[in-house]
């Protein structure tokens, strides 16, 4: 099987089709939060001080840390209390989130269907996270929110972009890389792993991303378990969102969904039982 690719220096990603300048740096907001959060002893008074510059973002915040995902019935009233309930991991995960939203605001209105998607990819992957022991609910958060980042930004730095959504979202796995490859000379998953590796997630989120419409990598050991997992249960979780919206099926499902069920050691029962249980959630948030 083939190794990881070993690196996403800008010398592999070059294209005469999309500049690397359309890759945001890492905002300072951010930079500042990891900083904080890396410490051996973070401060949560700090974090939470940091948080603050930004008033649309603390207000998010909040709205988040009182919905029904996260909150089960006490009112949260300030970034303190936001950050006892959720820990300083996951509040740091969220934030990440809206730091990206607000950085990647291509057209919001005729993105709204992404973000909400990004959204419950983050909450339904979370959710999963939990039922396992290899991965923290938090790195799974921050994979769901990065997954698809390389959209908003093809959007960004292609007029005809939407047009190529359209006649991908009618492919599957790598069908749909090769129509974004065909028309621009480079997919979404090469640049939302480059963002990821850019704003410092982490190199097992970067490959995730990088590698997340590749069933093939479900069973190359060349790979860790939490890359492997995360592009599983983001299989599973993406047929959720489609049955949540009413959609026929999700051709992600049909093309990995054996391979997916089978790295995760579920049965086809187990996979509808934990789809159900996310559309309820879906529908609770």
């Amino acid at each position: 099987m083939a190794s990881p690719p070993s690196s996403l220096a800008p010398s592999h990603l070059v294209t005469p089709d999309f500049s690397l300048d359309s890759i945001p740096p890492r905002p300072a907001l951010l930079m500042a939060l990891q900083h904080e959060i890396q410490k051996d002893n973070p401060n949560t008074k700090r974090f939470a001080d940091l948080v603050r510059r930004d008033v649309a973002m603390t207000g998010t915040l909040l709205q988040l840390a009182n919905s029904a995902y996260f909150n089960p019935g006490r009112r949260i009233a300030t970034v303190e209390d936001a950050i006892v309930l959720l820990g300083l991991n996951q509040c740091n995960a969220i934030m990440s989130g809206l730091i990206l939203r607000k950085s990647l605001h291509f057209g919001n209105k005729m993105m709204a269907r992404f973000w909400d998607g990004s959204e419950k990819r983050a909450i339904g992957i979370s959710m999963l996270a939990k039922r396992t022991r290899i991965l923290s609910p938090e790195i799974a958060y921050t994979f769901g929110l990065f997954c698809d980042a390389g959209i908003p930004l093809l959007k960004g730095a292609f007029p005809s972009y939407l047009e190529t959504l359209l006649h991908a979202n009618l492919k599957a796995s790598d069908e749909f890389l090769q129509v974004e490859n065909d028309r621009h000379g480079v997919n979404h998953t090469i640049v939302g792993a480059l963002l990821a590796e850019r704003w410092s997630l982490g190199p097992e989120i970067v490959l995730a991303i990088r590698m997340h419409h590749s069933h093939q990598v479900l069973f190359d050991k060349a790979y860790t378990p939490v890359v492997r997992t995360l592009i599983a249960l983001n299989y599973v979780v993406e047929k959720a969102i489609q049955e949540y919206r009413g959609q026929a099926g999700s051709l992600e499902w049909v093309a990995a969904g054996l391979y997916a069920s089978k790295a995760l050691r579920i049965s086809h029962r187990e996979v509808e039982n934990l789809c159900e249980s996310l559309i309820q959630r879906f529908r609770a948030y």
